[in-house]
């Protein structure tokens, strides 16, 4: 039941900021005239006919959004992340993070403006980015040292969040913390992108991988009652603090 409540308190929260993005785009077209002698209408595409309604979109992104096969919509409705990091994870998923190759799509930098911030000769798309990079990948091979296991990136975005949350030979148990160290590992690597393109500064690997290990560990903390270990204990032992027995 809780989880329920929760989930639908999200549903609320992200139908509330669609609307008002709405909104703001309807302020910002209000005067602008396409073609001339045509009268612009907008039109909601999964309604023509009625249009858009809150209804509506709650029943898209609730029937037709991440699939449930392989438990990944357990995987994503993790209530021990923050919000914002979980609506980033459900852009991810759905390729609407703004990565150069979405922001060339959608007209908003040159064609030209491609390469990734990493500096590995590569165009950036949200799967090259974190995951493929040689610069951000180091920090997922310092999580699996952190963790001792091995660990072949999948063709998907999805893949990947499904295979590492489920990772072979380990307890059920644990599926839930790994998944937030996944999602904690993915919102690192975004907000170190951002801040080498926008502040021009680029932190180094140890400070990195120490985000993610106290960021995952705070999750736990403050939304999780019986997570009784201290940081030290889970920075030396993580697996026994999620319950595996060594």
């Amino acid at each position: 039941m809780g989880r329920q409540w929760w989930c639908l308190g999200v549903a609320s929260r992200l139908l509330a900021w669609e609307e008002e993005t709405v909104s703001e785009c309807v302020s910002l077209l209000h005067n602008v005239v396409l073609q001339e002698h045509i009268l612009d209408r907008w039109r909601w595409i999964l309604d023509p006919i009625n249009g858009y309604s809150s209804k509506g979109t709650y029943t898209y992104l609730t029937t037709s959004g991440i699939p449930s096969a392989g438990g990944m919509s357990d995987d994503l409705w993790n209530k021990q992340v923050p919000l914002k990091v979980f609506v980033f994870v459900w852009r991810l998923l759905h390729n609407r993070i703004p990565t150069k190759d979405n922001l060339i799509h959608r007209r908003i930098i040159p064609i030209d403006d491609t390469a990734c911030i990493g500096g590995c000769g590569s165009s950036e798309t949200s799967d090259h980015l974190l995951f493929r990079c040689d610069h951000f990948d180091m920090v997922w091979h310092r999580i699996y040292q952190w963790l001792g296991i091995s660990f072949i990136v999948p063709a998907s975005i999805r893949d990947h969040l499904h295979q590492f949350g489920h990772l072979a030979g380990l307890p059920r148990s644990i599926h839930s913390f790994l998944t937030i160290i996944w999602m904690a590992i993915v919102w690192v690597i975004w907000k170190e992108r951002n801040n080498m393109i926008f502040n021009q500064k680029i932190d180094t690997l140890d400070h990195l991988v120490d985000n993610v290990k106290f960021m995952s560990y705070s999750w736990l903390k403050a939304n999780m009652s019986t997570f009784a270990f201290s940081y030290n204990d889970r920075w030396r032992h993580p697996l026994p603090c999620m319950g595996v027995l060594m």
